[in-house]
This record gives structure tokens, C-alpha cells and sequence, in this order.
């Protein structure tokens, strides 16, 4: 049955599709948990999706990663403005292979006062070894 809340489990279909974790994220929360990645899986696209500018007096940034490496996909992606922003460390990231399952994690900079700010942060990924 559907709860509508985050499951503890990682997800792997038994296909050969894109999977995907995607969390909601505001200016009011700090750190997330976005979702947890089954051993085996292998990141090829991150990001976050603003739906309104993060404001605040300091300057707004996201980090996306894991528990182990918490800027490991993207390291200060400037949120200040609507839009995709992409993950800027896929390239040359050495934690896109989970040989475990592993939480992903999104930490907002935002100083002291934040005062605006929404979007997604998601991560897709691909099952590499189905077999793990």
C-alpha cells in the first residue's frame, strides 16, 4: 500500500530502465536525505530543478552527494534563479558506483537568514550489474 512517504528500501526494477530518486526541497531545511541507491547502480544525471529562487544574505548554494562524500555530484550549485541547474561533477566524480546501498544527500548553504527558496533535487541512475 502507498503511504506517500519515503521508503527505507533502495528501489531496482527488474528492467532495464532509467531509475530515479527526486526530493522536494525549500528554503526552511538545511540538510535532506533525498533517497537511497541500490548496490549495484550507477549515477549518470543529477541535479536540481528551482521553482522559486533561493534569497537570502549570504550566498545561496546546493551540494548533492552522498553520506560518505557530501559534495560527490555537485559541489555549490548556485540556486539563486529558476531552472535546471545540472550537477557539475559528474565528469570527474569517483562515487557514481554504488557497491552498496548508499543515501543520497542534498545540504543548502544559505547563512544565516534564508528567506525564499523551493525546488527538486533528483538523481538517475542506471542498475549496472543487475545481478548485485
Amino acid at each position: 500500500m502507498a503511504t506517500g512517504t519515503q521508503g527505507t528500501t533502495a528501489r531496482k526494477f527488474h528492467h532495464d530502465l532509467v531509475h530515479y530518486v527526486t526530493k522536494p526541497i525549500a528554503y526552511t531545511t538545511l540538510s535532506y536525505t533525498v533517497g537511497k541507491l541500490p548496490k549495484g547502480a550507477a549515477v549518470i544525471d543529477a541535479g536540481v530543478v528551482v521553482t522559486t529562487p533561493f534569497a537570502g544574505t549570504a550566498a545561496q548554494t546546493l551540494d548533492i552527494g552522498t553520506s560518505a562524500d557530501g559534495d560527490g555530484f555537485a559541489t555549490a550549485l548556485v540556486i539563486t534563479s529558476a531552472g535546471l541547474k545540472a550537477a557539475d561533477e559528474l565528469a570527474t566524480s569517483d562515487d557514481l558506483y554504488m557497491s552498496a546501498d548508499t543515501d543520497v544527500t542534498a545540504t543548502l548553504s544559505a547563512g544565516t537568514a534564508p528567506s525564499a527558496g523551493a525546488g527538486y533535487v533528483f538523481i538517475a541512475y542506471i542498475i549496472a550489474n543487475r545481478a548485485a
